[in-house]
């Protein structure tokens, strides 16, 4: 038996579904793209999805042996599903790959978004730019109910996107929190200003504050440097005050200004 469904791999949405036809005494077989194969079978359990590398599917390949499995094209993760019982212990350490995928699938989200948008654009201009050269005159009530259409569909996708993208970005925050990883994410920066220093700043016993990038430096001893971090900009004062004197530095917000 074959369905098909639209679904990130591996995500909870995926396999609360995929559990629900176990319960109804189908088991999973194969997934290609979106076509799910399955057969009847009376095994009990639930299916487990599970994010690895691929080359580690591969290499595990004469010993396990997944229901099914699903190789993403674009990076070298795969998700393996597995039937597991009440007895099994089950250990879950794929949160790194879990979130790198869930990032990607928020950002194409993202991009629906863009591409309708420039899409409904473009098209609107091409008609107007034929209309004009070819000097076919199209009745009103053709083209605007043509445009009705064309705007009631990219709204649906539009919204569609932006509701996937919230709910793909809430799971990266929760991921980011689990593993850690916050590399990639957006942080607010701060602008760092240190004065009568008689060369450049070790920033790097500060690595703990953020990434740093020089700016700007003249030969009075400043340096300018941006500072991209997520801790407050009071934690910030406080760990470079613990090593150069408060006088010699200044902190400011992403919307304060450099003093004059």
């Amino acid at each position: 038996m074959q369905k098909t469904r639209f679904f990130l791999k591996g995500s909870a949405a995926e396999s609360h579904w995929l559990n629900q036809q176990a319960q109804n005494g189908l088991q999973l077989t194969q997934i290609d793209g979106c076509r799910y194969q399955f057969k009847a079978s009376n095994q009990s359990g639930r299916v487990l999805s599970e994010y690895l590398p691929a080359e580690t599917l591969t290499a595990m390949s004469e010993s396990f042996h997944p229901l099914a499995s699903y190789r993403f094209k674009h990076n070298k993760f795969a998700v393996a599903y597995s039937l597991v019982t009440a007895k099994d212990r089950i250990v879950k350490s794929d949160n790194n790959y879990r979130l790198k995928v869930t990032r990607q699938a928020r950002d194409y989200a993202l991009n629906c978004v863009n591409g309708a948008v420039v899409g409904f654009w473009l098209m609107l201009s091409l008609a107007i730019v034929l209309a004009n050269q070819t000097r076919v005159m199209i009745p009103a009530t053709i083209f605007l109910s043509s445009l009705a259409i064309l705007t009631v569909v990219i709204s649906l996708l539009v919204t569609a996107s932006i509701i996937a993208a919230i709910r793909l970005h809430r799971k990266v925050r929760a991921l980011v929190q689990l593993t850690g990883n916050d590399e990639g994410t957006w942080k607010p920066t701060f602008h760092v200003m240190f004065r009568h220093q008689q060369g450049e700043p070790d920033t790097e016993q500060f690595d703990e504050l953020g990434k740093w990038l020089l700016s700007v430096h003249n030969d009075k001893g400043d340096y300018y440097f941006d500072l991209r971090s997520s801790l407050s900009e009071y934690d910030i004062r406080s760990t470079i005050q613990k090593v150069i004197n408060k006088d010699d530095f200044t902190v400011m917000s992403c919307f304060g200004l450099y003093p004059l």
